[in-house]
């Protein structure tokens, strides 16, 4: 069975954020970092079959495995090309 931690973006009330596994809460927690570190040390310990998703700042969510690294499978985004403006 495959357990799924989400982690949010922004906090839910301003000054927590709530790690859930497949939608049921497991923590809250008063700093992004110190969720972020707490769902990867209950992925760990889960095992293989435990996943991270981590909300970006854009909204998006993205996965990550339970050693905090993209997986494999995730396309990478297209480079974009800069140019400074003078």
């Amino acid at each position: 069975m495959t357990r799924i931690y989400e982690i949010p973006y922004q906090s839910d009330d301003g000054s927590f954020w709530t790690v859930r596994r497949s939608g049921v809460s497991v923590g809250r927690f008063p700093s992004r970092f110190e969720a972020l570190r707490a769902a990867v040390n209950l992925a760990t310990a889960d095992g293989v079959g435990a996943t991270l998703k981590v909300e970006g700042a854009d909204g998006i969510w993205r996965p990550f495995g339970s050693d905090a690294k993209r997986p494999m499978s995730v396309q990478a985004t297209p480079m974009r090309r800069l140019s400074a403006v003078r």
